[in-house]
């Protein structure tokens, strides 16, 4: 990601990221948190942006779980000049239920970094989402979100599932829905041992060459 912070930067774009609150260089824990707090912090980031930057209008770029928040952060959101998506989760709920499954088989195995405790409290890729985070996100739905969302919409996504084909079929009836296939050259989504993610350069040039293509 911070490639692609780089190369907007160079197309003459201002770019802001940020970690959410509980989570990389940001303050505290995930105790209390939960995904309408996440929401809380994109609005804010929204805001920071604009004042900074001294524009009127940003667009957010989000992936996978962030993609999910973003969109409600969207909703009806005048400040947002568009959203775009990469491999987005569609569906809190089967998102939660994927991870507590892998997470059940790790810890069955043995695992130590991917386990769930007594509490609810979900730990895996170095990574904690307490109950109340698990609740709140299992009622976001993009199929639902997608539609209280004003601004223009981009789908970028790796490979095909039928998640993502069943939104961009739902979102196809929009004149301002982009939709677009960068197909990764190997199975990018996972954190190796060390917490690294190897990012598919095809994507990020598509949403790169998105933002060069098309006035805002």
């Amino acid at each position: 990601m911070r490639r692609l912070a780089i190369n907007l930067s160079k197309l003459g774009y201002s770019v802001l990221r940020f970690d959410y609150r509980g989570t990389g260089d940001s303050a505290g824990d995930l105790t209390g948190v939960t995904a309408d707090h996440w929401v809380e912090d994109i609005e804010h980031a929204i805001q920071e942006a604009v004042d900074m930057a001294a524009v009127p209008k940003v667009a957010l770029i989000g992936l996978r779980l962030g993609a999910l928040v973003a969109a409600k952060a969207a909703k009806n959101n005048n400040q947002v000049s568009r959203l775009v998506m990469w491999d987005p989760i569609a569906d809190g709920s089967s998102y939660l239920h994927d991870i507590i499954s892998t997470v059940l088989e790790a810890q069955n195995q043995g695992s130590r970094s991917r386990i769930l405790k007594a509490d609810g409290t979900l730990h895996f890729n170095g990574f904690s989402m307490p109950l109340p985070f698990q609740e709140n996100l299992s009622n976001l739905r993009l199929d639902d979100l997608a539609t209280t969302v004003s601004a223009p919409i981009a789908q970028i996504v790796s490979h095909e599932t039928e998640a993502f084909t069943n939104l961009s079929q739902q979102l196809s009836e929009r004149s301002d829905f982009y939709y677009e296939l960068a197909p990764a050259p190997h199975d990018w989504n996972y954190v190796d041992h060390v917490g690294g993610i190897l990012w598919p350069k095809p994507v990020i040039d598509a949403i790169e060459a998105y933002f060069d293509q098309r006035a805002f």
